[in-house]
């Protein structure tokens, strides 16, 4: 069987938003945290027994990156459904439903005159 929309475009539709949802909270979550430790770190904190919040920072730095350019690169789910229709339009379509609609309006005329005919006798 062919299908039209492959079902797993549904799935990643899915998936993509969901990234960015967990990326965002990620994010927000990373950003907080780490606003919460630096006024710990400043307050309660011994120096010597945890990390400065730059070297944290340095830890941390490549997953916020990746969580950034995922929020920003991963398409939203009506972004993909664009993107999927603009895949199946083709001018062979267009042309197609062009023809399909010029013979349907045709058909609505015919029989909308013979209609009229019909009641005038």
């Amino acid at each position: 069987m062919h299908y039209i929309i492959n079902p797993w475009i549904f799935y990643i539709l899915y998936l993509a938003d969901s990234v960015k949802i967990v990326c965002v909270l990620f994010l927000i979550l990373s950003v907080l945290g780490f606003v919460v430790y630096c006024f710990a770190y400043d307050d309660f904190l011994e120096e010597d027994k945890y990390p400065s919040p730059v070297t944290l920072l340095r830890r941390f730095k490549i997953p916020l990156i990746l969580s950034i350019v995922l929020i920003v690169f991963v398409p939203t789910s009506e972004t993909v459904y664009k993107m999927l229709i603009a895949s199946r339009v083709t001018t062979e379509n267009i042309g197609t439903a062009k023809e399909t609609i010029q013979d349907v309006a045709d058909y609505i005329v015919d029989a909308v005159k013979e209609i009229e005919e019909g009641s005038k006798q």
